[in-house]
């Protein structure tokens, strides 16, 4: 008899930072994986990491509304809007701790949720805390995939719900070299396994650039992207399209950049198609040493250049990016594009995103999540007997 994977017949609550939305990131690609790999997933849109800002309104105004329509479920996967206040105020921990925690509970207990379920939580705030607290898991594994402690608007005791939440964890999952030495020093178990790719993306037939005018950054935009960068591209007869939601907003830019709605991820290759190369113009702040941008395979899978930032957990791909030191290089970097782009650049970029699918990615995932709970198996026998 063919083996059961670690996922087949669990429950998995995956406690987000984002909402679920067009801008497709890891959160979304774990719990479509998960999904697919046979567990019932719970997928709790974010709960809140800072008090909310003007640039906001938009996106609380979409989540009060959601709260009166049905739970969006696709197969196995069900969506929860939770209704939460942000835990940067005494009173709103106190809220959330006595009503509005205990309802997200019960929500998802009505949605289906039963006993011990597997939780990944992307949040170190109170909130998550209280969360886990009343789900009552089986195994919790910390996600990593942001340096909270250089966010400019942290809670004031992040570094104690974080140790909270590193303490509840079995496991910590990071995405860059950063994150995983910052978290080492915390905690016996952190595994550092980048983002993935879907293989649908991966079998779209790309066409190869042969000029080097169109580039377009897609994903949130706001206050950590580098628009010195995004205007120094932006020049010499180049266009640069921003594909996504505004989330802080930008300065004046140039009139070749223009700003364009979110694609949905199933359409997005074939939008990606229509560019001789993309761009991960990322500011070089505290909070974004950590960051692997989910959207790094997808970019290496459209076979294209990407012109990305100097920021640490990016050099670590300069065999596979065009690495751009300061704003001003992006421009240079796109200059001789003409000269330096070459079939074998395009069919290593091709190879790696190939050896980093979303499933590969899973299956690393669940080896760690196996290695946590050595009587899984035994676990998984008595499920099937049932």
């Amino acid at each position: 008899m063919k083996p059961r994977n670690y996922f087949q017949g669990r429950q998995v609550v995956m406690l987000a930072s984002i909402d679920w939305g067009a801008t497709w990131q890891r959160h979304q690609s774990l719990a479509q994986a998960f999904t697919e790999a046979g567990a019932d997933v719970f997928f709790v849109e974010n709960t809140g990491f800072r008090g909310p800002s003007l640039g906001d309104f938009s996106r609380i105004l979409e989540r009060v509304k959601r709260l009166f329509r049905p739970t969006r479920r696709q197969k196995n996967r069900r969506i929860i809007s939770p209704m939460v206040l942000p835990p940067t105020h005494k009173a709103f921990r106190l809220l959330n701790a006595v009503y509005f925690a205990p309802l997200i509970i019960a929500k998802l207990r009505k949605r289906g949720l039963t006993e011990k379920p597997v939780v990944f939580a992307y949040l170190p705030t109170e909130t998550t805390l209280q969360l886990i607290d009343g789900l009552k898991p089986e195994i919790v594994v910390y996600d990593c995939v942001d340096n909270f402690h250089g966010h400019p608007t942290p809670p004031n005791d992040l570094r104690e719900t974080e140790a909270g939440l590193i303490k509840l964890s079995s496991l910590i999952l990071t995405t860059s070299s950063f994150l995983e030495a910052q978290k080492k020093a915390l905690h016996p178990r952190v595994k550092r396994i980048h983002h993935g790719v879907n293989p649908d993306f991966l079998n779209y037939a790309f066409t190869p650039s042969t000029e080097f005018k169109r580039f377009c950054y897609f994903g949130t935009i706001w206050d950590a992207l580098d628009y010195k960068a995004i205007s120094s591209l932006a020049t010499n007869g180049r266009t640069v399209d921003l594909i996504g939601p505004i989330k802080d907003p930008p300065p004046l830019l140039p009139d070749s950049v223009r700003f364009l709605p979110a694609v949905p991820h199933e359409k997005l290759a074939k939008k990606l198609d229509s560019y001789d190369g993309l761009v991960l113009p990322y500011a070089k702040t505290e909070y974004n040493k950590g960051v692997v941008p989910s959207k790094l395979y997808e970019c290496l899978a459209t076979g294209k250049p990407t012109l990305c930032s100097a920021i640490p957990s990016l050099i670590e791909f300069d065999n596979l990016i065009e690495v751009a030191k300061k704003p001003s290089d992006f421009s240079k970097i796109a200059e001789g594009l003409n000269k330096s782009e070459t079939a074998q650049k395009r069919r290593k970029r091709l190879s790696a995103a190939a050896d980093h699918t979303t499933g590969m990615q899973v299956k690393k995932i669940e080896a760690e999540l196996m290695a946590c709970a050595p009587d899984a198996t035994d676990m998984d026998k008595d499920r099937s007997s049932k």
